[in-house]
């Protein structure tokens, strides 16, 4: 019998936790397979997702809920969640019911079909989301800004609603940084990746807890933490501008020595000004290149993480 690992933060959400539990319980007799569902309450302190909880994995089996200490933000949850996961497959979902629990069985079916692959991405069509339309617009935005960024697959876009094998799971917890993004974590792992399209339901319980700033400082912190081309730029622009300074100073000189500038202290005003300008910006170009390099450093992965298949070779 196969086993499959759904994990699920949980925010102050506790109206939509007994309807879904019950929904993938219902999916696990229909399969006739095993599915461990994992909550993590990242909401600690709200007295009714604790008591649903409590009364959830009273109920069923197969759920396991993980509580916090205090809050520490969805894509930590996560991570936490797939730690602790054990399935052959690990699915990650919303907790506000807009992802279906009945899309799961061709998400496996999508994975067993494509060995290749590591990891799966389902999201509907843009016009089909069921989100308000700043939210569609900033999600397509944020999808192009990582097409440049991160070095994603041309045509992929990420999604919450995902499919992973375990070896990928536990490679992305281990490989995780301060500030982590799930998807981006996968997309620096591994490109063996597609996408499929799946329903998406209309939020039934409670609002988004996405707000356009918190959008904002996701793409910004997935631009600063896994990607070196903003430290790249400035360290271009920085050559650039030292290139710069000394042709303009050698003109100042040539215009000096050749026609005369009649200002008293131009030239040597200038060509000061202009050197140690542009001496900053060469600076800042390299510490630029060093802080590349100790990103790339601190983003080391195992050699093993590195290795996908492996064949035993008989001498």
């Amino acid at each position: 019998m196969e086993k499959y690992s759904i994990v699920v933060p949980v925010y102050k959400s506790a109206e939509s936790l007994i309807e879904l539990a019950g929904q993938v319980n219902r999916l696990q007799k229909e399969m006739g397979s095993t599915i461990e569902l994992i909550f993590v309450n990242d909401s600690p302190f709200h007295a009714e997702t604790v008591k649903t909880l409590a009364e959830i994995s009273g109920r069923y089996k197969n759920c396991i809920v993980l509580t916090f200490r205090k809050n520490q933000g969805q894509h930590i949850a996560l991570l936490a969640g797939i730690s602790h996961a054990t399935g052959k497959y690990v699915i990650t979902m919303d907790d506000d019911l807009q992802h279906p629990v009945s899309e799961i069985p061709r998400m496996i079916a999508a994975m067993n079909k494509d060995q290749k692959v590591d990891a799966i991405f389902a999201l509907p069509p843009y016009k089909h989301k069921k989100h308000k339309l700043w939210r569609n617009l900033s999600s397509y935005l944020m999808n192009k800004t990582d097409t440049l960024f991160l070095k994603k697959p041309k045509g992929i876009m990420k999604s919450a609603f995902r499919i992973m094998t375990l070896d990928l799971a536990k490679t992305i917890v281990k490989n995780r940084n301060a500030m982590p993004s799930v998807s981006s974590l996968i997309i620096n792992v591994t490109h063996n990746v597609r996408n499929i399209e799946v329903k998406h339901d209309q939020r039934v319980y409670g609002k988004s807890n996405y707000s356009l700033v918190k959008m904002l400082h996701l793409a910004l912190n997935n631009m600063i933490h896994y990607s070196s081309l903003p430290l790249k730029w400035v360290g271009f622009i920085g050559g650039l501008g030292f290139a710069f300074s000394i042709i303009y100073i050698l003109i100042t000189i040539i215009r000096k020595l050749f026609w005369g500038i009649h200002f008293p202290g131009y030239a040597s005003t200038v060509t000061l000004i202009s050197f140690f300008g542009g001496l900053n910006l060469l600076a800042l170009g390299i510490i630029g290149e060093y802080l590349i390099r100790i990103i790339k450093e601190q983003q080391k992965p195992d050699l093993e993480d590195l290795i996908r298949d492996k064949t035993n070779i008989e001498n």
